[in-house]
């Protein structure tokens, strides 16, 4: 975990505030918003470090995208999301988006229990995890025999999830 220089501290807080905001606003998180964070984030780690610092931005624009690519493909999570945790490694670079996904993903987990818990679905999602590995062990999509297991499902339990992110970065920024 390497401390973050305060341009980039400010960039990255105010890039995940704001996803969040419209994620539970509005459900959707606007293209031009992540666009405008990988922007700053290369633009600022290029200026303050050079090109380490846009190799370091690039690696984790890359190293964000990766973390949860696998959720989008499975259609358990949105397109957005994994914009905006590619945006956070681009601002934040490689090694602090590992700790920040970490963070998120410990964050998530526990609001994704308290929203199960709170609306009665604990159950239910059990059993959805059980036909997912199901499905996964036999090398097969879950949403092609399970359609209710996508994200757009109007059955699905859904977690605005730039609120964990926003959380994780912002708890990573004050370590």
């Amino acid at each position: 975990m390497t401390p973050l220089p305060l341009p980039l501290e400010l960039t990255l807080a105010a890039m995940v505030v704001t996803a969040a905001g419209w994620d539970v606003a509005a459900r959707r998180i606007p293209n031009v918003l992540v666009l405008a964070g990988i922007a700053a984030g290369a633009g600022l780690q290029i200026w303050l470090r050079g090109v380490a610092g846009g190799l370091d931005s690039l690696a984790g624009f890359c190293i964000g995208a990766a973390f949860l690519l696998p959720f989008f493909l499975l259609r358990g999570m949105g397109a957005a999301d994994v914009k905006l945790m590619a945006a956070i490694g681009a601002v934040a670079g490689k090694g602090n988006c590992v700790v920040i996904f970490l963070l998120t993903a410990v964050i998530g987990g526990i609001l994704a229990l308290g929203l199960l818990a709170w609306k009665g679905g604990l159950l239910r999602a059990l059993k959805n995890i059980g036909y997912i590995c199901w499905d996964l062990i036999r090398f097969r999509l879950p949403y092609v025999s399970h359609p209710d297991l996508t994200v757009d499902s109007p059955k699905a339990l859904s977690l605005p999830y730039a609120v964990p992110m926003a959380l994780g970065s912002l708890v990573f920024l004050m370590l």
